[in-house]
């Protein structure tokens, strides 16, 4: 980092700020535009020409203290991590071992005995509020196919009973629903809903 310092103007007076290297050279003055000498002016001493001063210092210090103490921070982090991941696997380990239940003994000669089989008798599911699967079926239909004509359809479920009502109300006249249609499909929501 180049150090700076400043000169008067031989002719008009004005303050020239300059690199160190240029210290005895001639350059034009940003002011007058005339060729002057570059030297030291009478207040500047040999502390100028040293590259950095006293504030420079402390940012440097200050940065390398900053560095060192993340450095620091960030190791003992991994350390504490790596040390607990240790100890919880030796802890693991020992536990597993004395835990562990014997092996099971395995007989080659016992017999297997087999339960009798079960007369199965299939019974129609009952959904949700009291209704099988064909007083739901017709409503089903209906939002499988009127409402998904126009709508991207989502879980009725999502929705408040209020809200559904009033979506139901204002859809019915859109897709021409008879009023049985309209009801198979309150029906079929009010399944799904409770």
């Amino acid at each position: 980092m180049p150090a700076y310092l400043k000169c008067s103007c031989d002719h008009c007076g004005g303050r020239i700020e300059y690199p160190t290297e240029a210290v005895g050279a001639k350059a034009p003055c940003p002011h007058c535009k005339r060729e002057t000498l570059l030297k030291l002016d009478g207040g500047d001493d040999a502390d100028v020409l040293t590259v950095g001063g006293k504030k420079t210092q402390w940012v440097i210090g200050t940065v390398v203290v900053c560095v060192t103490a993340i450095a620091l921070l960030v190791g003992a982090g991994i350390w504490v991590k790596k040390r607990g991941a240790a100890k919880g696997a030796s802890v693991g380990k020992s536990q597993g071992v004395a835990n562990s239940p014997p092996p099971p003994v395995v007989n080659l000669l016992a017999k297997v005995e087999l339960d009798l089989p079960k007369q199965v008798v299939p019974v129609v599911g009952k959904f949700q509020n009291g209704l099988n699967a064909a007083q739901i079926k017709n409503g089903r239909d209906i939002i499988r196919g009127a409402c998904t004509d126009c709508h991207r359809q989502f879980d009725p479920a999502t929705y408040g009973s209020e809200e559904w009502n009033r979506i139901v109300g204002t859809m019915r006249g859109k897709a021409k629903l008879r009023p049985k249609e309209s009801d198979e499909l309150d029906t079929f929501v009010r399944s799904v809903r409770n």
